[in-house]
């Protein structure tokens, strides 16, 4: 088939983040906004081209890339993520008219890369792809520049990120070293020949470390909290989703499909990896302060709990992790957009700004308490369709049966800093006073009682992400349908 029609979706968003970089450079605040709905259009097309779908995997550039069914359903939920994050973004106060085109490019950027990133089938280009998403991704991070978090955040994250690009690049030559390529498509079946190779190993643990950075596992993990909290707060639900599922999905497919980790003896690293990243980050999202920072400990537990399917790796396990990212990209950027209406009105991200949320706007409050019975994993919501699915996969393998107990512990543990949320909204008087962040600024919020709760985008984002939330919930079977069809022809 032709090669460019391969990657074409990744051409079309990188040609469209040329093009608004350009284009804002002419346009004046009356038509600012432009520079978002462009790029929405262009993001809406290449998800309608994805959601076409394929009847088997499509190989091109000497198979350096291929898409199949999962690479695709990954791609799908990378546009998701960005529509929504540019949805927020379009009244976000941090960002300046003036910085608005390069803002927006570096979104689709980011986005291209991370669609490449599903779909390499080659060490070297999955790495290269894999550094213009973080290289774009922290500069997001860094966009406030008249905030020292988000300077600080941005300064850990790229480097945290160095060390962990010099660690895969050295595994991959490992990798090279003993097998001969870097081409994950020709090595196939023939792990098994290099199995006891040490070389070998060697290199398949640095390549581990290196992902794990992009995934935030224990401990590769530093960087996240405060990048999190730094970043403005669309690119911190952008980074806790699209970025993190982009990273899953090449871990996924590395550790289920390509390489048996049972086989190479890593089963008994791999768990340990789970629960450390389950439980560092439940046990430190307990004493946060800050909605972002709790959050970004959050997502580093829900790491730890795809992370139990990817150490089980069958049929049932990467059918848990495909239903568990869905669940996961709605229920993460539904709390992010009810964080940003909260802060619009408190002008803080402390979690005081949720104090009496009820009776100022409880239905505002009815959807971010949906969210987090969703992150529990509360039936008959998204999250418990995901987590159920993945601890299943555990508990019909019974030397993994444990993990699907720590798993339900460490669920059992974020109840406390979910629901602290849901007491702050529902059964603490209102503070009308004015409330900033640990830093001392607004971060990126409106000031207090500007517009109320009132974002149209962000609002939109809300519903979407609410509806989801609960679709995946009540009727998982149709989403099964077409996760099992990816699974069928997965390459």
């Amino acid at each position: 088939m032709n090669n460019l029609n391969l990657i074409s979706p990744e051409i079309i968003l990188f040609a469209c983040g040329l093009f608004v970089l350009v284009l804002s450079a002419f346009l004046n605040e009356k038509y600012r906004r432009l520079v978002f709905y462009i790029p929405m259009v262009a993001l809406v097309y290449v998800l309608i081209e994805s959601n076409a779908g394929i009847l088997d995997y499509k190989a091109g550039f000497g198979s350096l890339w291929i898409v199949d069914l999962v690479s695709n359903y990954f791609r799908i939920i990378i546009i998701i993520a960005s529509i929504l994050t540019l949805m927020m973004s379009v009244n976000y106060s941090a960002i300046s008219s003036k910085q608005t085109g390069a803002y927006v490019s570096l979104v689709m950027f980011a986005s291209s890369a991370m669609m490449l990133v599903t779909s390499a089938f080659d060490l070297v280009y999955l790495f290269l792809s894999l550094e213009i998403m973080s290289i774009s991704c922290f500069v997001l991070t860094g966009f406030d520049r008249q905030n020292s978090a988000s300077n600080e955040g941005a300064i850990k994250y790229f480097l945290i990120g160095g060390i962990s690009a010099a660690i895969m690049v050295y595994g991959i030559s490992l990798f090279y070293g003993a097998t001969g390529t870097t081409n994950l498509f020709n090595y196939g079946a023939a792990w098994k020949f290099y199995a006891g190779d040490n070389l070998y190993v060697l290199g398949i643990l640095f390549i581990i470390a290196g992902l794990g950075f992009k995934i935030s596992i224990v401990p590769f993990h530093f960087w996240a909290p405060d990048a999190y909290q730094g970043a403005p707060t669309p690119i911190t639900a952008y980074l806790s989703t699209a970025s993190k599922l982009a990273a899953i999905s090449v871990f996924m497919r590395i550790f289920t499909d390509l390489i048996q980790h049972h086989s190479l003896g890593l089963n008994v690293l791999m768990s340990a990896l789970a629960v450390l990243t389950m439980t560092v980050g439940n046990l430190m999202a307990l004493f946060q302060n800050n909605i972002k920072r709790l959050l970004a400990y959050s997502s580093i537990a829900h790491a730890g709990y795809i992370l139990i399917g990817i150490t089980v790796g069958d049929s049932l396990a990467r059918e848990g992790i495909l239903i568990y990212s869905l669940a996961y990209l709605f229920t993460n950027m539904g709390i992010f957009a009810g964080a940003i209406l909260v802060a619009r009105r408190t002008g803080t991200y402390e979690l005081e700004g949720f104090n009496g949320l009820a009776k100022k706007s409880l239905s505002l409050s009815l959807i971010i308490a949906v969210f987090l019975l969703s992150l529990i994993g509360i039936p008959p919501l998204a999250g418990f369709i995901g987590k159920f699915y993945v601890f299943a996969s555990a508990i019909n393998a019974p030397e993994y049966a444990w993990l699907a107990v720590v798993g339900i512990i460490n669920s059992l543990i974020s109840v406390y800093y979910y629901m602290k949320i849901a007491h702050k909204m529902f059964f603490v008087e209102p503070d009308f006073g004015e409330m900033r962040g640990s830093d001392g600024r607004n971060s990126g919020a409106a000031a207090p009682g500007a517009g109320g709760y009132a974002d149209g985008h962000t609002t939109v984002v809300l519903i979407i992400a609410a509806v989801f939330t609960v679709l995946i919930g009540i009727f998982p079977q149709s989403f099964f349908e077409v996760i099992q069809s990816c699974i069928a022809f997965e390459f």
